[in-house]
């Protein structure tokens, strides 16, 4: 097994320590910049309810709530 020294050691987790604060903090600032709407999911599902409505030529019928 390969001996490290403490010195070594503590320098090679400061650096990967850095490196990951840097990676976190260009995450967070393309995170902020990008805008936040409905997900493509919600946005498929509700341009396929559309899409059927019109199809069917009539509005989908409603819910009875007794």
């Amino acid at each position: 097994m390969m001996d490290i020294s403490d010195y070594a050691l503590v320098q090679l987790a400061n650096e990967r320590l850095a490196h990951a604060r840097e990676v976190a903090s260009r995450r967070a600032l393309l995170a902020s910049l990008t805008p936040r709407g409905p997900s493509l999911r919600v946005r498929l599902g509700g341009a396929l309810v559309a899409l059927g409505q019109r199809l069917l030529g009539e509005p989908a019928p409603q819910r009875v709530t007794p």
